[in-house]
């Protein structure tokens, strides 16, 4: 009587796990480059939470403050300065000619330490392509 064996034989299972290494090792960087995007995202956004208060700040006084704070922080503009992944600075201003920059610093990931800079001269148009963020990681609008 024959018997009928049923299964895969051990070449097809290591060809299996080959492929699947295979990609994995292509998926695993792309992934991690999409997981830095999404952070840099975030500074991009925290900053852009400034630019309204900033642009009404100079137009109702002429020029830019000084300083920026935390909410409940009595400054003389207050909003979300920390992330998740990043922290918001506010550098120049101050002046009345001068151009106001909020500064992104990277906290963690892979762009740890880099920063991604939004100035402005007017408070009317903004730029965000500053910074040492590398530009495959800053989001569209931002690349220079």
């Amino acid at each position: 009587m024959k018997t009928i064996q049923k299964g895969f034989t051990l070449i097809e299972l290591m060809i299996v796990v080959a492929i699947i290494g295979i990609l994995a090792a292509v998926a695993l960087p792309a992934y991690q480059d999409y997981i830095t995007r999404a952070q840099v995202a975030e500074a991009v956004e925290l900053a852009a939470g400034f630019k309204t208060p900033l642009a009404e700040f100079r137009a109702d006084k002429g020029h830019w403050p000084t300083a920026v704070s935390a909410v409940g922080g009595g400054g003389s503009i207050e909003g979300t300065l920390t992330g998740k992944y990043s922290a918001i600075a506010l550098t120049g201003g101050g002046g009345t000619n001068g151009t106001v920059t909020i500064t992104g610093t990277m906290s963690t990931g892979n762009a740890s330490g880099s920063t991604i800079t939004v100035t402005s001269a007017d408070g009317g148009l903004w730029d965000c392509t500053g910074g040492s963020v590398q530009n495959k990681w800053r989001p569209s609008g931002c690349k220079p």
